[in-house]
């Protein structure tokens, strides 16, 4: 019986028994328990590293800091505003509550109304550290970008570093990074003072003193932003740098008009790129047109396109001088799109309206088939009608005669230096179809519409382009005179102007300057204080 027991045992022995079976139902659930469990951790992964990386993104950053911290809302001003409003509360009502406080609300909660205000100003810091911490990292990210982008232009064998304005641009990033520290060491600091408020009490003369600290910090916190508002950069649009940059050099004679005067206001790296993308260009010029021709052409095409000329007419009109590769490489251009093209000239004209003043009454003349010639010269000039800290004096001369002629260029001013200045030109004959005696339509088929013929005029012609530095305040005079060599005087201009202040920087500069003095002598009289009561 036991042997045939054993036999049909080992008959058996491929089933498993209940035991097994079980055990083998245990060991599954925990593999897949398991298994889940290393998903779970690898998703926690992946999501921890995703908001890692959306964080250290400059664009998600710059996004959040335009719309809330800095720009927007400005929690950045209105967040120390607010808390300011709670120190001068909580000092005011340190020792007595008011009654309707006492009566209603301070039997529930059991604190005084300056220590509630306390406790509410202490959140609103709390909520402006943030923001200062995530402006001043997208202000960091975005330095490390732009050296990040001159060492790969270097690599590139390309001088960034030695373009005119690299120097200044440089020390404005710098200068503004130590800023942004500076404001948030003092917000912190702003912060562990009014928490020690707590082991004090506001009602105690220490409580009070540092709260005086607390105050002082924060409004020296706010004086060093204030500062740094006037140098608004970001490397997540290509233009980021342009508002932050002045150019220290420009060309008194343009030679390619709109391509130099673009070129002038352009930040190193994105001139480096302009450099490339022209070159670019003028290899899908068509035969025949003269690859300048072509690219006062292509920038006064896209100078009418932020006029309100529609996209279509701009891609015809580039259609007329580059090749369908050409027009096809300026479309899907990875630096300068047609977006980042009105940028730009948004930005140029609002550095130098009185450029675009001029060439447009010369878009009016032609436009109504008007003569403007005056002894075979095409001239206009003018200049910025409000100056602040310097005036840009454009002048535009063109010859229509068959000879050359030289002339002398006269700038006067008691107002401005330089306050006599002259400068002889040459002016080889232009060709007299740059200004038809009829009215030329502004955009068709051919060379026969303004696009065409300010592009010869510009190309063809002479810009003088001067700076002048005012001297005073108030009304100024200047007179521009075009003469003979002899001194004979053909076509002379006078414009007056009015010097004034930019009162926005005034008023930037100013409120730094007050709030930092106010937070440094807060520091000081709080510190004797401090001192006078331990002694």
């Amino acid at each position: 019986m036991l042997k045939g027991f054993r036999l049909i045992m080992g008959d058996d022995d491929l089933e498993a028994t209940p035991d097994e079976a079980v055990d083998s139902e245990e060991s599954s659930t925990n593999e897949s328990e398991t298994n889940s469990l290393s998903e779970s951790v690898d998703k926690i992964k992946k999501k921890t590293i995703t908001s890692m990386k959306k964080w250290n993104n400059e664009k998600f950053l710059f996004a959040l800091d335009r719309q809330l911290i800095s720009s927007g809302i400005r929690l950045l001003l209105f967040l120390p505003a607010f808390a300011i409003l709670g120190f001068f509360g909580a000092w005011s009502q340190a020792t007595t509550s008011p009654d309707w406080w006492n009566d209603f609300v301070e039997p529930t909660l059991g604190i005084s109304f300056a220590s509630m205000l306390v406790l509410l100003v202490f959140v609103i810091l709390l909520g402006y550290i943030l923001s200062m911490a995530v402006h001043r990292h997208r202000v960091n990210l975005s330095i490390m970008n732009f050296r990040n982008k001159v060492k790969e232009a270097e690599d590139l064998h390309l001088s960034v570093r030695s373009l005119h304005g690299y120097a200044p641009l440089e020390k404005l990033l710098n200068k503004s990074a130590s800023k942004h520290f500076f404001a948030l060491i003092y917000s912190m600091l702003a912060i562990l003072s009014i928490t020690a408020i707590y082991f004090y009490g506001i009602q105690t003369d220490t409580g009070r003193n540092f709260l005086l600290f607390s105050f002082s910090f924060t409004v020296l916190s706010l004086g060093q932003h204030i500062s740094t508002r006037s140098s608004y950069f970001n490397m997540a649009d290509r233009t980021g740098l342009l508002n932050s940059y002045v150019p220290p050099v420009h060309p008194s004679t343009l030679d390619m008009v709109l391509s130099d005067l673009v070129k002038s206001q352009l930040d190193p790296l994105l001139k480096t790129d302009y450099d490339a993308f022209v070159k670019d260009v003028e290899k899908h010029v068509k035969r025949g047109i003269e690859p300048r021709f072509a690219r006062e052409k292509m920038m006064m095409t896209l100078y009418k396109h932020s006029k309100g000329l529609d996209l279509s007419s701009v891609f015809e009109e580039f259609g007329e001088i580059l090749t369908k590769s050409g027009v096809e490489f300026i479309k899907t251009h990875p630096v300068f799109t047609i977006e980042e093209w009105l940028t730009i000239i948004e930005h140029i004209e609002t550095r130098t309206p009185a450029f675009f003043r001029m060439i447009g009454r010369i878009e009016e003349d032609l436009s109504a088939g008007r003569k403007t010639l005056r002894e075979g010269i095409v001239f206009e000039v003018d200049m910025e009608n409000i100056v602040h800290k310097k005036a840009n004096l454009f002048t535009f001369m063109h010859n229509l005669s068959d000879e050359s002629r030289t002339l002398v260029l006269r700038v006067q001013s008691p107002d401005f230096r330089p306050h006599d200045l002259a400068m002889t030109y040459r002016l080889e004959p232009g060709e007299e179809k740059w200004w038809p005696d009829e009215a030329v339509p502004i955009a068709q088929k051919g060379n026969d519409d303004i696009l065409a013929v300010m592009s010869g005029l510009l190309r063809d012609g002479t810009v003088a382009w001067q700076t002048m530095l005012p001297e005073r305040y108030g009304e100024a005079t200047v007179s521009v005179r075009l003469e003979e060599v002899s001194g004979e005087l053909l076509i002379g201009s006078q414009m007056n102007v009015r010097i004034r202040s930019e009162f926005k920087e005034r008023i930037r500069s100013s409120s730094s300057l007050v709030l930092s003095l106010i937070g440094g002598i807060g520091i000081i009289a709080a510190s004797a204080i401090a001192i006078f009561n331990f002694v």
